[in-house]
């Protein structure tokens, strides 16, 4: 009860305060606080001395001022009209009020009041200026059924032309805005077509079904999530029942948490789970959420192909990346394709799709989209020009012999695949047991390209030299020839036990036999 007495008083004595100056002190010190740029401590005099002094055409004229400096034209115009009706000739007043209606789109009431002032002040410097100002008006004021009729004809760029000069005009006319908002969506330009919507909600009454669009392409298209939730926040304030509001307020929220988390994994490189928390439970998944929310939001927009996707960029890079990085070739393929259907140029997507095509033997592709990754990155990416240089090697080398398609083995063939499948092509193949129509030159050919594979990926160290790209029996390649196998053993075929190279009149030029 005490402290509530003590507000009370305090407030009492801050208004005898007040009353106890007279206006001229009041207005001395708004225009003291003015002209420091202390505009709300000016707009706190300039209410007093009005309130003291209700006639004070001049007090009323530097309060609109103030209200001009601080972006408060509706109120600055309310001051003008209240100075017009104290003193009808202060024709600076008028001429104020006329450039505020042309600001926002209050055409005729603008013309009225310019050509007013103009009738008094034909011949002064000013003249010209309002002269021209009339003209633009005209110009503007026949603006929007054009433009809206280029949209009808699927013509967006002439409908922003047309709406670029009207709102030079008359830069806070809400049908201006919306008309070209649309327009800019029609063409993908969301970046602009969200700052006439954010212009509109600053000059106008909130709309919460504006808030609901704005908020939403914001999140989803832009992905700026404090300033989506900052805009479905406004509107949640203006109408605190709005269901709507409440509701995508909560289902944004949540989506924001899920992809924190989703982040987190990614930068902890925990790939597992991040391939769970954006793909991981179907249609249920984080992923395919936001392709219908986008989707959604396209069709409300009627701009289908049009708005840009930097939220589902983001998760689909993130999977990609993490396919990649696991190595999943298919997965990766998938997703990374996905991302560049979104972003042809994403660098994520680029050399993900690339190691896919790698590891797929898919070669010339995968130069196609490491080439391209090296021109986004210009250049200074160590890593891409190791896989790109390593994609041309192994491009050369397949043109040439194939170690692993002479053995008829996957690149993925485990050791044991691998000797195997030796065994199988060596019993085909030995000059001593083929069965063939093919000359005995030609079989001694196969059964060395059988050898030579095996000799190669038979040998760790071998193996790994040739899956990078590199020929370990090419003179550069070669340190010694090759005389023994894996093991350091010379290999045996026990049957008829001769020596391969020296059966059936053979060249002799391999020394290697063949145990099973």
């Amino acid at each position: 009860m005490k402290g509530f007495l003590l507000l009370s008083l305090l407030a009492l004595c801050s208004v005898l305060a007040a009353a106890s100056h007279s206006t001229e002190w009041l207005l001395d010190q708004a225009k003291n606080h003015q002209a420091k740029g202390e505009y709300l401590l000016a707009l706190k005099n300039y209410d007093a001395a009005i309130d003291q002094d209700p006639n004070n055409y001049l007090a009323y004229a530097r309060r609109a001022a103030t209200y001009l400096a601080l972006g408060r034209n509706n109120q600055a115009l309310a001051d003008f009209t209240t100075i017009l009706d104290l003193k009808p000739d202060f024709y600076q007043a008028l001429l104020q009020r006329g450039k505020l209606y042309a600001l926002s789109g209050q055409f005729e009431r603008a013309t009225k009041d310019l050509k007013r002032y103009l009738r008094k002040h034909k011949n002064d410097d000013s003249a010209l200026e309002v002269k021209t100002l009339l003209s633009n008006i005209q110009s503007a004021s026949g603006a929007l059924k054009p433009a809206v009729r280029a949209m009808a004809k699927g013509q967006p760029d002439e409908c922003i032309k047309l709406l670029d000069r009207a709102i030079l005009t008359a830069p806070l006319h809400v049908p201006f805005r919306l008309q070209r908002a649309e327009c800019h969506l029609r063409k993908g330009n969301m970046e602009q077509a969200v700052h006439d919507l954010s212009s509109m909600l600053a000059n106008a009454d909130t709309d919460p079904k504006l808030l609901l669009r704005l908020s939403t392409m914001t999140y989803y298209s832009l992905y700026q999530p404090e300033q989506a939730l900052a805009q479905v926040k406004r509107c949640i304030r203006f109408d605190p029942e709005n269901k709507q509001c409440k509701a995508l307020f909560k289902k944004l929220k949540k989506t924001e948490k899920d992809v924190n988390k989703l982040d987190s994994d990614l930068e902890k490189k925990r790939w597992a789970g991040v391939i769970n928390k954006a793909v991981g439970g179907g249609d249920a998944s984080l992923v395919r959420t936001i392709e219908l929310e986008t989707a959604s939001m396209e069709q409300e927009n009627l701009a289908v192909g049009n708005m840009p996707k930097r939220l589902l960029l983001k998760l689909y890079s993130a999977v990609c990346k993490a396919y990649t990085e696991t190595k999943d070739k298919n997965s990766s393929l998938k997703w990374c394709t996905k991302t560049l259907s979104v972003d042809e140029s994403n660098l994520d997507g680029l050399i993900g799709r690339g190691t896919a095509h790698l590891l797929s033997e898919s070669y010339e592709e995968a130069i196609r989209d490491l080439t391209k990754a090296q021109e986004v990155a210009g250049g200074q990416d160590r890593r891409i020009r190791e896989l790109l240089a390593k994609a041309q090697r192994l491009l050369t080398q397949s043109q040439q012999k194939d170690h692993y398609k002479t053995l008829g083995v996957p690149r993925t063939a485990s050791e044991q695949e691998i000797k195997k499948a030796f065994r199988i092509e060596a019993r085909k193949w030995h000059p001593d047991t083929y069965r063939g129509d093919l000359p005995q030159e030609q079989v001694e050919k196969k059964m060395a390209a059988v050898n030579e594979a095996y000799e190669v990926l038979s040998d760790p160290e071998l193996k790994a030299r040739y899956d990078n790209g590199e020929d370990p029996n090419s003179p550069q390649g070669q340190q010694a020839p090759f005389t023994q196998g894996s093991n350091g053993q010379p290999f045996f075929f026990q049957q008829g036990g001769a020596p391969f190279g020296q059966a059936g009149g053979g060249s002799g030029a391999y020394s290697f036999k063949f145990n099973f």
